[in-house]
């Protein structure tokens, strides 16, 4: 899509019918700040059809100075970023730091149900933008593992001795220890920080009535969710133990990559005994913790993106949501109606509709009074 637009105002509320590009413009400002796609597993889904790359440019006002940063995402190869003009080497990482956001989407309720990795990408999509060197760590790990699944598949087609075999592999093995080692401790430590903010919100949603606990569930077993003293020795350990079942599987099953995070609602597993509403309460919880982290680790406000969310929260946890956000916090909302949202969060919004990619209508709603009627 192409899109070209001002954002000045604290709320902009994107109006529209499914699939008509809505979700195009949250993603883009989410990019800017995760340097990543919640939706998309490859750039070149990030790419419109039969064109030759996306580009992303944006003029931000930050707490200290104004940042221009432009971001071209090329469907076969790699990214090219400019700041203030000023091209840089390494896209990813260095668009980490520069501006920060929190996306709050209906398919972050598969955060609860969904598989471990939509859990893992969501914490690690938070620790990117805390600390822009775990995402350099991350990068390793991932080549690493990508490296010893590559040996592990060839050596069962080519007959490779268990003895030659084990030898290599104690090679990636001692760097998938190092780098995994780092990311478990880091994961670790941002768990016991949000952790009693979420604990919070969740209490204050169910008037006290739910207790709300996150255990990180690692295939590298430690006694605590403090970092083990001993865990480069029991990784190791581990690793050796699963040697036979790796070569089996073709594939690496121990490490940081094969985690999950796990969801108590008094002290049972949210997964399977939560209700619907309960785990929208939770996903809320979290959601309101991440921003109050990034805001006191950056001491500055992140913008808030909510994909369609009201639609899928009751009116008890939209007017929640509503009286828990930071002041001047800047918003985006999309939604099909303005009537799935509270009179009171239409207050001074930017309302754009967007068809077919452009906005077709702009209009802005002053008064409590005039909500209801707002059009565009």
């Amino acid at each position: 899509m192409d899109f070209e637009g001002k954002f000045d105002h604290l709320k902009t509320i994107i109006l529209g019918q499914n699939a008509q590009g809505k979700t195009n413009i949250l993603e883009a400002i989410n990019i800017l700040a995760t340097a990543q796609s919640d939706r998309a597993e490859k750039d070149s889904d990030l790419v419109f059809w039969n064109k030759e790359h996306a580009l992303i440019f944006s003029t931000i006002k930050a707490k200290d100075s104004d940042l221009e940063i432009a971001l071209q995402i090329n469907p076969g190869g790699r990214r090219k970023l400019k700041i203030n003009d000023v091209s840089k080497k390494s896209p990813q990482a260095d668009l980490l730091g520069n501006f920060f956001a929190v996306m709050f989407s209906c398919d972050d309720l598969y955060l609860i149900k969904g598989s471990p990795s939509t859990r893992r990408n969501w914490l690690d999509s938070v620790i990117f933008q805390l600390d822009s060197k775990y995402h350099k760590t991350m990068q390793d790990y991932q080549k690493t593992i990508t490296q010893k699944n590559a040996l592990l598949k060839s050596a069962r087609e080519t007959g490779l001795s268990q003895k030659a075999l084990k030898e290599q592999l104690e090679i990636w093995n001692e760097q998938i220890i190092n780098s995994g080692s780092e990311i478990i401790n880091i994961r670790l430590n941002f768990i016991q920080e949000i952790k009693p903010i979420a604990k919070n919100f969740q209490d204050n949603i169910s008037r006290h009535t739910e207790n709300l606990d996150l255990i990180y569930k690692s295939t590298v077993p430690n006694k605590s969710e403090a970092l083990e003293p001993r865990l480069r020795e029991i990784f190791k350990k581990v690793l050796n133990e699963s040697f036979e079942e790796e070569l089996a599987r073709g594939q690496s099953v121990i490490g940081p990559h094969r985690d999950d995070l796990i969801f108590l609602i008094n002290e049972k597993e949210a997964r399977s005994f939560a209700s619907q509403g309960q785990q929208r309460s939770i996903v809320l919880a979290i959601k309101l913790a991440e921003l109050k982290i990034i805001e006191n680790r950056k001491n500055e406000i992140p913008v808030l993106l909510l994909d369609d969310v009201f639609a899928e929260l009751d009116e008890s946890r939209q007017d929640f949501l509503l009286h828990n956000l930071p002041e001047n916090i800047q918003t985006f909302l999309t939604t099909t109606h303005i009537s799935n949202i509270q009179k009171e969060f239409l207050k001074g919004a930017q309302i754009l509709e967007i068809k077919n990619g452009q906005v077709v209508g702009a209009d802005q709603c002053v008064s409590p009074k005039e909500n209801a009627e707002c059009k565009v």
